[in-house]
């Protein structure tokens, strides 16, 4: 069996496509609306693949550094961290707009901000979506037969 299929670290450089979902219904947005042809996607490399592990690495170096304990946290401390470790994951926005504008590069932190997480179910920020898709394997392996 050849097992460099398995490679998830490799697989996890390779940027896939996240629907985002409407972070208060969970519906998938689409540009287009009702139309449903044009989703608003957000490309993303898995936090298995090494350009990511050395980016988090850096982001978590900078933390053990900064004076803020553990405990004292806020939920928008919280939110602020998750920010800080999707930025790095993201290669690019389909079909998302900031007023007439098409979205870049240069406004992550204007759509990953416009939200706080908030634990509710049903309910994930765009942020919590870009880690919970980030951080699964699948996502980027597929999950088909082994064999």
């Amino acid at each position: 069996m050849d097992f460099s299929k398995f490679n998830s670290r490799e697989a996890a450089e390779t940027p896939r496509d996240l629907q985002l979902k409407h972070p208060a219904t969970g519906e998938l947005l689409f540009n287009d609306g009702v139309k449903r042809k044009e989703p608003c996607i957000v490309s993303l490399i898995g936090t298995e693949s090494r350009t990511a592990q050395i980016a988090l690495r850096a982001i978590q170096k900078a933390k053990v550094k900064g004076d803020k304990k553990h405990d004292d946290q806020s939920l928008e401390d919280l939110h602020s961290t998750l920010v800080e470790s999707a930025k790095p994951l993201i290669r690019g926005f389909k079909n998302i707009h900031l007023g007439t504008r098409a979205a870049t590069l240069e406004d992550i932190d204007d759509i990953l901000g416009a939200q706080l997480i908030n634990g509710q179910d049903g309910e994930q920020s765009f942020v919590e979506q870009i880690m919970t898709f980030a951080t699964k394997r699948a996502n980027f392996m597929g999950n088909g037969s082994p064999s």
